[in-house]
């Protein structure tokens, strides 16, 4: 357990003090100043928040005993016969999502983040193409395999499945503020995969993601 803790500790510092200090600070920074758009130097900042994340977890688990690599972030096949239960799942997920962020603008949040406002200050089609690749495939996959399969694997060796869920969840929605509205979908995470015992299907985040930017 005290080797988890230490992962833990580990990942949590990339996330919360690298990430925002250097890569969302200093590197978003400079590549304004070298001229390029907020959408342009914002997807290059997300690939680079993208290979922190996933390279200070590969290198922080990669000596961990149980199961390969691509076992411990969720990577694994699974019985065909549970796909049509995990369209349904996906599908409610999604829907519950949709729901819970309108609900959130509803409470007060933000209908649209910076992303959304830098592609309508300048839009057309390779800003848009742009931004809609960044936050529909290449976020949802990075986080999806961070979240949901380094850092759950590492909580789940420290604390019960349900704890380690609720703390995934926690520890996602705090790193997207202050864009607060996310906890509400990220909720459909911790209640949805019970039955399962596992965090819902990922399909459902570029899906939630694709809606939020149309």
């Amino acid at each position: 357990m005290k080797k988890a803790w230490i992962q833990l500790l580990i990942l949590l510092a990339v996330t919360f003090v690298f990430v925002p200090l250097v890569i969302e600070n200093l590197l978003y920074r400079t590549l304004i100043g070298w001229g390029l758009t907020d959408i342009i130097a914002g997807n290059i900042t997300g690939v680079m928040i993208a290979a922190a994340l996933l390279t200070a977890g590969y290198l922080t688990t990669r000596s961990d005993s149980k199961g390969s690599w691509k076992e411990r972030v969720g990577l694994r096949s699974f019985d065909r016969s549970h796909f049509p239960f995990l369209i349904k799942l996906s599908l409610l997920s999604f829907v519950i999502g949709v729901a819970c962020f309108l609900l959130s603008v509803w409470l007060g949040a933000d209908l649209q983040n910076e992303k959304a406002k830098a592609v309508e200050e300048s839009f057309a089609f390779f800003p848009l193409l742009v931004a809609f690749v960044g936050a529909v495939i290449i976020s949802p996959i990075y986080e999806e395999i961070f979240y949901r399969g380094i850092m759950l694997s590492v909580l789940n060796r420290i604390a019960s499945e349900r704890v380690a869920l609720f703390l995934q969840a926690l520890f996602f929605t705090l790193a997207h503020l202050p864009n607060w509205n996310i906890l509400l979908p990220s909720s459909t995470g911790i209640s949805l995969p019970m039955p399962i015992g596992r965090p819902a299907p990922s399909s459902r985040r570029p899906s939630c993601t694709a809606w939020s930017i149309c």
